[in-house]
């Protein structure tokens, strides 16, 4: 099944795009973890910290973990929007077979669920509050 609204320009283009990002997420994700290696050495000797550098290291820590979580999960999705496009598949809703409208392919590239897919899609992902 493909996206009937789709043509080979667009997704040429789309390719391209989802090519450069994947570039990016995968230097922003090679630039956290050399971070993390950096971090990890300065709080080898913890007597030449006081408790407010190690409040702080704990924060650039955990805000780098979580960047670094966030841009795992986007890679995923643009490897596997990548994939869709080689399968022909690219701008068909992974859950319901619907098309995803093109505007929505346009500003998320790497988008492989209709809005309201993705929405229901995260509330059952998210844990019990």
């Amino acid at each position: 099944m493909s996206n009937s609204d789709l043509d080979q320009d667009f997704l040429d283009n789309q390719r391209r795009r989802l090519v450069d990002l994947k570039g990016e997420l995968e230097r922003l994700r090679d630039g956290l973890e050399e971070d993390q290696r950096q971090l990890e050495d300065q709080e080898d000797d913890l007597s030449e910290h006081d408790s407010g550098d190690m409040s702080h290291s704990i924060f650039d820590r955990e805000l780098d973990a979580t960047v670094e979580q966030t841009a795992e999960k986007r890679l995923h999705y643009v490897e596997r929007a990548l994939q869709k496009i080689e399968e022909g598949t690219y701008g068909v809703c992974e859950d319901t077979g619907e098309e995803i409208p093109k505007g929505r392919l346009e500003a998320v590239p790497e988008a492989i669920r209709t809005v309201e897919a993705q929405q229901r899609f995260e509330l059952e992902r998210r844990p019990p509050a």
